[in-house]
């Protein structure tokens, strides 16, 4: 589930890169990819205190298997998501 997570994040960096290369303005790096980083960082906070909340797994009569993926498993993700773009933002601030 990470390296899903970690994949989807580099993809997004990439169209931004990409992106920002061909229009000319590094500023979208800054701003798209500080927007998915900080929603996603506000996911995985919401996801790990509904875990602590309600406990890790969904209800207990369900038979999806999509539901039976804990939150704290998903909070991984969106923080996985979240590291190549908080990585992006904070080269673009350096230099």
């Amino acid at each position: 589930m990470v390296k899903k997570g970690l994949i989807s994040g580099m993809l997004i960096l990439l169209v931004v890169l990409i992106t920002s290369y061909f229009i000319g303005e590094w500023k979208y790096v800054y701003y798209i990819c500080g927007g998915f980083a900080f929603i996603n960082l506000v996911l995985a906070l919401a996801y790990f205190l509904d875990s602590l909340i309600l406990g890790n797994k969904g209800k207990m009569y369900s038979h999806r298997k999509k539901r039976k993926i804990g939150r704290v498993e998903e909070s991984k993700r969106f923080i996985s998501i979240a590291i190549p773009n908080v990585l992006a933002v904070l080269v673009y601030l350096v230099v």
